[in-house]
């Protein structure tokens, strides 16, 4: 059976960039590839048909505000690779939409305009994975929030082993380091102090991310999560991302009710 990759983008004027992704995909022999045009806020309606697919990894771009990639992660438990499109400020406002997402629904951004990047990678995560590697401290809050999240999953990992090829790693940097090029499969999570938490902080995300796929600072819980949807794209762990899913929208819910009961 043929894998396939589902490619989103948010305009046709985006060709520039998701036409290096059907170039490289369409050389593939093992994988079939669909190519759709849908907006999240002008045609938000035919999302859900296009979302009904048996694509095992999602493709999205979108600039400016930058919310396609968002939404996408929002109503599937496949994996959700974004690309920020560059509009204005050099693409850092669809670049931080995308990582930036809450606990829980994760989206693995590329660096601005990186669709070579996004392609390579979603092939990647076609590959059969049993195990995720560690980088990181343990003591750092972050690192501790991603590995409780794989143990709520019983799922393998190691902590700071020997770099291995063939393996999903998740690497824990400081935003002024540099990702690594390299042809792995490796989730980046910025980490900072609260101290050091201010808005020109982000430039270096702009400029360090050019490599590899990122989730939002601090989000060590959202790389394990993408891991997990990874691993689990043949369905392995889908009934347990459902209820995982369920069960902090209930708490949404409840938030909802005590508010509105006041």
């Amino acid at each position: 059976m043929v894998d396939k990759i589902l490619i989103i983008f948010g305009s046709k004027s985006d060709e520039s960039v998701y036409g290096n992704i059907v170039d490289i995909l369409k050389g593939n022999e093992n994988i079939h590839y669909e190519m759709r045009i849908c907006s999240a806020h002008r045609t938000p309606e035919e999302l859900g048909a296009i979302l009904n697919t048996d694509a095992k990894v999602i493709i999205a771009g979108a600039g400016l505000a930058a919310h396609l990639p968002g939404v996408i992660a929002s109503k599937t438990l496949r994996p959700v690779i974004g690309v920020p499109v560059e509009g204005n400020y050099k693409g850092l406002d669809a670049l931080l939409s995308i990582m930036q997402m809450p606990p829980g629904v994760p989206v693995l951004s590329t660096g601005v305009n990186k669709s070579d990047v996004a392609a390579k990678l979603a092939l990647l995560m076609l590959k059969k994975y049993d195990k995720v590697h560690i980088f990181g401290d343990e003591n750092n809050n972050a690192v501790k929030k991603a590995i409780d999240t794989l143990d709520e999953f019983n799922v393998s990992y190691e902590l700071n082993p020997d770099f291995k090829a063939n393996s999903i790693n998740i690497k824990f940097v400081s935003l002024d380091e540099e990702a690594e090029k390299r042809d792995d499969l490796i989730i980046y999570v910025p980490i900072i102090d609260e101290d050091d938490d201010k808005a020109e902080a982000a430039l270096n995300i702009l400029k360090n991310s050019a490599n590899g796929l990122w989730v939002g600072l601090n989000r060590g819980e959202n790389a394990a999560l993408a891991a997990i949807e990874i691993m689990g794209s043949n369905n392995e762990y889908a009934d347990k991302l459902d209820e995982y899913r369920k069960s902090r929208a209930e708490k949404v819910k409840q938030h909802d009710k005590e508010v509105n009961e006041k």
